[in-house]
C-alpha cells in the first residue's frame, strides 16, 4: 500500500459560507481545480481543513463530497482523510466513518491534550490500538506545531513502521536529518516518507522521501509536482531553482497568517470559498491579503505558464 503514496497529496481547506455553514459547492470547484494539475491525491480534514472545528456529521458530508467530486473530475486521485482525535476510541470511530464515506487512507496526529502523559510508550499504545482496528491504512502525521510540541521520535516511528497497517509518515517537523535517518531505518516498500511542506521538499526528495503533502499545493499544485518530476528526471539544477522560487510564496500562504491566509488568496484570486474560517479563526485584513498576493502572484504566473505548456504540447 505504501507504494501508492508517491507524489503530491494536497491537503484541502473546508469551505464555509458567510454564516459558517459548509460550502460544498466551493469544495467541488476546488477539487476540480486540483484534478488536472498532476497531483496524486487529496487530503481532506487535515489541519488545513479545520477538522477540529467540524461536527461529526459535517466530517461525513465533507468526505462524501470530496469522493463525489474526485469520481467526477479524476477518479485516479487517492483520497486521504484526517481522522485525528484525542483518544484511540475516537480515532477508530472517525476512521470507520471515513472508510464508509470512501476514503482510502487516514492521516492521524498524535494525541496531545494530556501533554505530560504522552510518553513514547503511550504513543506506541495509541497508534497500535488504532492500527489494529482501523479499516484504512494509517499515515502518521508528525506536526509538533499543533501538538504542544510533541515530536514523535525516530525510535517510535521505526517501531510503528513495522505494523502492517501503518504505511507512512507526513513529517511537518522540517527535520531533514531525521527524515534521512528514517530512510535508513524503515522499509520503503512498506512505509512511505512524505515531506510536510513545500519549503523543504527537494532536500527531502534527495535523501529519500517519496512525496509531499503541501498546504501551498492548494494554489500552485502543478509546480509542486514539477519539483518531483525534475528530480525524477535528474534535472537537479532546475529542481533547485524552482524550489528556491516557491519558498516565500509557501510562507505567505501557510505561515504568515495560517489557514485564513490561504483561504483569502483562493477567494480573491480563484473566486470561490468566501475566505471564511470558523470562529475563532478570523479573516485576514486587506493589508495582509495584499501582501500575501504580492508574494504569491509571481508563483501563480509560473503555475499558469507550466499548465499552458502542457496544453500546447
Amino acid at each position: 500500500m505504501a507504494s501508492s503514496l508517491r507524489g503530491i497529496f494536497v491537503p484541502i481547506p473546508t469551505f464555509f459560507k458567510e454564516n459558517e455553514d459548509l460550502d460544498l459547492d466551493s469544495l467541488d470547484l476546488h477539487v476540480q481545480y486540483l484534478s488536472k494539475s498532476g497531483v496524486a491525491g487529496i487530503v481532506v480534514l487535515g489541519s488545513m481543513g479545520e477538522a477540529v472545528s467540524l461536527l461529526d456529521e459535517e466530517r461525513d458530508q465533507v468526505i462524501k463530497q470530496v469522493v463525489t467530486s474526485v469520481k467526477k473530475y479524476n477518479p485516479s486521485l487517492i483520497i486521504i482523510a484526517g481522522t485525528s482525535s484525542q483518544s484511540a476510541r475516537n480515532v477508530i470511530s472517525y476512521t470507520r466513518q471515513a472508510a464508509a464515506a470512501g476514503a482510502q487512507y487516514c492521516l492521524i496526529l498524535p494525541p496531545s491534550f494530556y501533554r505530560g502523559s504522552i510518553t513514547d510508550d503511550a504513543l506506541v499504545a495509541f497508534y497500535t490500538a488504532v492500527a489494529d482496528q482501523s479499516p484504512l491504512p494509517i499515515i502518521i502525521y508528525n506536526y509538533p506545531g499543533v501538538c504542544q510540541g510533541i515530536d514523535v521520535s525516530t525510535k517510535v516511528l521505526v517501531q510503528l513502521s513495522k505494523h502492517k497497517n501503518i504505511v507512512g509518515l507526513k513529517g511537518t517537523d522540517a527535520n531533514v536529518g531525521k527524515m534521512a535517518d528514517l530512510v535508513q531505518k524503515t522499509d520503503p516498500k512498506e512505509f512511505a516518507l512524505l515531506a510536510g511542506s513545500v519549503d523543504f521538499f527537494l532536500p527531502e526528495l534527495l535523501i529519500g522521501a517519496v512525496g509531499l503533502i503541501p498546504g501551498a499545493g492548494n494554489v500552485f499544485p502543478a509546480l509542486c509536482a514539477e519539483i518531483q518530476r525534475l528530480y525524477d528526471n535528474k534535472q537537479y539544477d532546475e529542481a533547485a531553482r524552482l524550489q528556491r522560487q516557491l519558498v516565500e510564496a509557501d510562507d505567505a500562504l501557510c505561515r504568515w497568517h495560517g489557514v485564513p491566509g490561504a483561504k483569502s488568496y483562493i477567494f480573491r484570486k480563484f473566486g470561490y470559498g468566501q475566505g471564511i474560517c470558523r470562529n475563532p479563526l478570523q479573516r485576514v485584513t486587506e493589508d495582509q491579503a495584499v501582501k500575501i498576493e504580492q508574494a504569491v502572484d509571481p508563483v501563480v504566473s509560473l503555475e499558469e505558464n507550466l499548465k499552458s505548456n502542457w496544453t500546447n504540447k
